[in-house]
């Protein structure tokens, strides 16, 4: 409901009064940082000379340790003040652009009316009273919760219930209310459409303003063990997921850290582009990964393979039936059992050398490891296992440093290098220095060997997840998952080539960390809070088991679309939330469905649907905008032609134009092309930055992303043809915020014979 012009007079002198009390703290918090700044500094410096220094008697010692510990408590006082104002400062030159975005009032009982302004901070005038309210305050809820009348909302006491008479919202920019009005629902749709109808950016924008009701849910929940998010295109998932972090962060600050908390991104490129959202709402940015990233620097010495070959191996397709072997929990069962029968023999390890030599065969380390009561378990035997072998080797260094060797290397040391050596040592007779100095030259050349045995690479974990495989079809009925055992084979034998190559597959890492886990002993986070898994529909239960396992401590927020499949295919994924719900508490699951989608124009949305077979509960945002366009060429040449002319009539209209192929070979080949046409940027396995302007990019990495235009490159049916590519042709074009262009070297792909012809243009 639009405002008469008395309320946005009133509003605008607000906005100012506001301001002003913004810029006027803003002098305070600047005067206050140097000084505190200073203060740190002097400390810093003058550390020493305050502290009182006195080692000759017991008393004295303690003196100066007490005199220590109170320069460094006064010092560690002074940064936290400073980087507190800090903080406060970076709030107010936020805040004084655009003060707040929606005011609510509200009456509590017979108490007075109230009115509350909500921004993306806190801010209190000189008498402490609130005239901002932080959008995450427990107040908050009530404006993206309720609608006018009667209200429940959380409070740290408790449930409250307020009666609301106006909710009223605005769009402040450089201190000017550009629009405002008056709504009786969640979020008025005419303020999202404007916020949305803005151009896309290299980064992600922060719209808490446009948090709608079941998103406000999925943020403020803080007693899930599991909070699984199923989400149509667009919905606004990780809008809402990252808004999660920094609500969570605001409600547990005096308990939870940022370092506490962990995102799975899809890959570096999303990374990349969420990388300001924290920031931009005041809070430190949380540790981002991927899968990939986090196993390969859990598997020493092998390289696993990247997101660029998982999608690229065309082989996969036809190991379908083994891939998803190798992701079912009977696999990870199977390698229960095999440690099983570790524990009574069958571990293999290496010999341990020295210059060629051996020290202690392979079969040596077998024994102390099988001597150890039966009882101990495999990390318990490593742990014993290698201490045994450290005293066997310092009684080698004493034999070595005997050999004629040592003698040899001490006398050809300079008057120099002799006196480093010795150091200071004092010896009483010329037979202790050279015994002192032999056994240190033997340590140093054996340095490398304790190292060694230290981080226990005498056991040979290659070779026995070779051996596991092997056994594989003793432990697992494999014709029950349509596997034969020549079948098997082939691919016990793939596997152990890739080993021999310091390789693995995508789909071998979790088993292989499993089994390190059994033998070696698992390492696992017990800091981490809270963890936040994106595109989970791309995960295994068995990945999803195995990190539950490394997380202990942690409550989990999963979120994805099953419409979104790239990796797995839709049958195999549609029991995902089944499968991993055991793992989790029944009473603190929460499963939340967003079936609105707000990034795309209803034209394209509607389009976007069409691809789908099962798309009801896919719901458009009414924001019109221009109908797809399918454009078919005859020729590749002519193909090229017709996505330089698609972006080049939307150059003044997008900032971020996205050309998606289906895989790098089909970017690259078009790039070479469109490079010496059209300013564009290349995004590939070394380019993984998100820039504006037009960039050109394979399927599996524009996932999570938006683009003002999207230019699928040659979605022939050639090209997409077989049903499981449904999904992902729906997941490129869903791409698209405003404008979005087909092209197609020959006929258009059939999967595309869903879309009703009047939801789309065909040149």
């Amino acid at each position: 409901m639009e405002v008469n012009e008395h309320d946005f007079n009133y509003e605008q002198r607000r906005v100012d009064w506001t301001i002003s009390e913004i810029l006027r703290r803003e002098i305070i918090l600047t005067d206050s940082v140097e000084s505190v700044r200073g203060e740190a500094q002097d400390i810093r410096s003058n550390f020493w000379k305050d502290v009182t220094v006195n080692v000759s008697e017991s008393d004295d010692v303690i003196e100066t340790e007490v005199s220590i510990r109170q320069q460094e408590l006064l010092l560690q006082e002074r940064e936290l003040n400073y980087k507190h104002a800090e903080k406060q400062l970076k709030a107010m030159k936020k805040l004084k652009s655009s003060p707040y975005f929606a005011r609510i009032d509200i009456q509590e009982g017979q108490n007075e009316s109230e009115t509350i302004y909500i921004g993306t901070a806190s801010f209190m005038d000189q008498n402490d009273e609130f005239l901002i309210y932080d959008w995450r305050a427990p107040i908050s809820s009530v404006y993206y919760d309720g609608a006018l009348g009667e209200v429940e909302y959380l409070t740290p006491d408790g449930t409250q219930i307020v009666e609301v008479s106006l909710k009223r919202q605005f769009i402040i920019k450089d201190a000017q209310i550009e629009a405002m009005f008056d709504t009786t629902e969640t979020i008025g749709d005419e303020m999202l459409q404007d916020i949305l109808g803005n151009q896309s950016n290299s980064q992600m924008k922060t719209i808490v303003s446009t948090i709608q009701q079941e998103q406000n849910k999925i943020i403020r929940d803080t007693t899930s063990q599991l909070l699984f998010v199923q989400g149509a295109a667009g919905s606004g998932k990780t809008s809402a997921i990252l808004q999660r972090i920094a609500y969570l962060l605001y409600h547990f600050r005096n308990g939870l850290d940022s370092n506490q908390v962990v995102i799975f991104s899809p890959n570096k490129l999303f990374n990349h582009y969420i990388s300001n959202v924290l920031p931009e709402l005041g809070e430190k940015n949380m540790i981002q990964t991927t899968f990939l990233d986090f196993a390969q620097a859990r598997i020493h010495g092998l390289r696993v393979e990247s997101l660029f070959e998982q999608f690229e191996n065309k082989e996969n397709k036809q190991r379908q039936e083994l891939l998803n072997l190798k992701e079912n929990a009977i696999f990870y069962r199977s390698l229960d059992r095999y440690a099983g029968y570790l524990e009574k023999g069958g571990m293999i390890f290496k010999d341990i050398k020295f210059k060629q030599e051996i020290l202690f065969t392979k079969k040596k380390v077998a024994e102390i490891f099988y001597s150890f009561p039966s009882h101990y378990t495999m990390p318990q035997r490593f742990t014993y296992t290698t201490e045994k072998l450290l005293d066997e080797l310092n009684r080698l260094v004493r034999k070595e440093s005997k050999k004629e060797w040592v003698e040899e290397l001490l006398e050809s040391l300079s008057e120099e290098e002799y006196k480093g050596m010795s150091g200071n040592q004092k010896f009483e007779s010329f037979k202790e220095e050279q015994t002192f100095l032999a056994m240190k030259v033997v340590r140093k050349q054996f340095k490398h060997v304790r190292k060694s045995i230290n981080q226990r690479r005498y056991y040979h974990l290659k070779a026995q997840y070779a051996d596991f495989l092997k056994v594989v079809p003793k432990l697992i009925k494999l014709d029950s998952y349509g596997i034969s055992l020549t079948e098997w084979q082939s691919e016990q034998s793939s596997v152990i080539s890739k080993l021999n190559k310091k390789q693995i597959m995508m789909e071998d890492s979790v088993p292989y960390l499993y089994l390190k886990d059994i033998t070696l002993g698992k390492e696992m986070m017990r800091t981490i809070k809270f963890v936040f898994i994106d595109e989970i529909q791309d995960y295994s239960a068995l990945q999803i088991t195995y990190l539950k396992s490394l997380f202990p401590n942690a409550r989990f927020t999963m979120l994805g679309d099953l419409n979104q499949l790239i990796f797995k295919n839709k049958k195999q994924e549609d029991s995902l939330f089944d499968s991993i719900a055991p793992l989790f508490d029944p009473e603190r699951i929460q499963k939340i469905e967003l079936t609105k989608t707000y990034r795309s124009t209803a034209d394209i949305t509607n389009f976007t649907k069409g691809i789908l077979v099962d798309s009801d509960t896919i719901e458009a945002f009414e924001r019109k905008g221009d109908l797809p366009k399918v454009v078919i060429d005859s020729s590749y040449p002519a193909m090229i032609d017709s996505v330089v002319e698609a972006v080049a009539g939307k150059q003044r209209e997008s900032n971020l134009t996205a050309i998606i192929g289906k895989t790098i070979e089909d970017c690259e080949k078009a790039y070479e092309l469109l490079k010496t046409r059209i300013d564009s940027t290349l995004i590939s396995k070394e380019n993984q930055k998100l820039t504006e302007g037009i960039i050109v990019l394979p399927s599996y990495l524009a996932k999570g992303l938006e683009f003002d235009t999207v230019v699928v490159l040659d979605a022939s049916n050639h090209n997409y043809h077989l049903e499981s590519e449904r999904t992902l042709l729906y997941t490129i074009c869903s791409r698209a915020m405003h404008h979005l262009v087909i092209t197609s070297n020959g006929p258009k792909s059939t999967l595309f014979d869903h879309v009703p012809s009047e939801l789309y243009q065909i040149k």
